[in-house]
């Protein structure tokens, strides 16, 4: 059974929805980790800011590069 466009788009956008908070949780790990480490050392070091969650714009912006490849465009 195929899908319909919609399902289709959906899909793109549950995918890109799932890449863009991977990519930031896995940043965020990675600096609250190096910071985890370099504080044992200077217990000074004030914690890290992260950078913003992953907004509406950005999942769409991942959704057109995943159905521009889909399309081959």
């Amino acid at each position: 059974m195929s899908k319909t466009p919609f399902e289709i788009r959906l899909s793109l956008l549950d995918m890109a929805k799932d890449l863009v908070t991977q990519d930031f949780h896995i940043k965020k790990d990675m600096l609250m980790e190096q910071w985890h480490r370099s504080s044992e050392d200077n217990k000074s070091l004030p914690v890290p800011t992260l950078g913003a969650y992953p907004t509406e714009a950005d999942i769409i912006a991942k959704a057109k590069l995943l159905n521009a490849f889909v399309s081959n465009e």
